[in-house]
């Protein structure tokens, strides 16, 4: 095992683990939605509100808003390339899938909901963009020798 293994490692599960928390509620949330408290003390005061008002309907609304085509299907598909990119990028499974459609995801996301906030502070763009730089790189790199994809031999 090589020091670089270990850092794929490590950013794929840092990504992935973010990506899958910013997907769940999108997906699973919802009014009658109770987490465990468990899951609710390891992602703090924030996530179980977040998950009571989400839902695929809530996020379809926000994002009819905000001018997305077919928001229904585009609130379905962007909780997939978050929470199961996520999740593809954790385990190293599908990396070469899951990177790009987690960075286009990343990419419609930067653009209409946080672009008029500019790159830099509450709202901005850059945390999108970073998670998209991280899922186009880790498509490009691979996932590393400490990976399903490896275990497999997709890599």
């Amino acid at each position: 095992m090589m020091l670089r293994d270990v850092g794929l490692l490590l950013l794929r599960l840092g990504a992935g683990g973010i990506l899958m928390a910013h997907g769940y509620p999108k997906l699973f949330g919802g009014p009658e939605k109770e987490l465990p408290s468990a899951a609710a003390e390891v992602l703090g005061p924030n996530f179980p509100p977040a998950v009571k008002s989400g839902g695929p309907a809530a996020f379809a609304q926000n994002l009819a808003k905000m001018g997305v085509p077919e928001p229904e299907v585009a609130a379905v598909l962007s909780g997939l390339a978050e929470f199961g990119g996520g999740l593809a990028l954790a385990l190293g499974l599908g990396t070469k899938l899951a990177g790009p459609a987690v960075a286009a995801n990343m990419a419609v996301a930067a653009r209409t909901a946080h672009w008029s906030k500019g790159l830099y502070g509450q709202g901005g763009y850059e945390f999108p963009a970073l998670l998209g730089v991280v899922g186009a790189s880790l498509a490009m790199t691979g996932p590393g020798a400490l990976s399903l994809d490896h275990l497999f031999g997709f890599d």
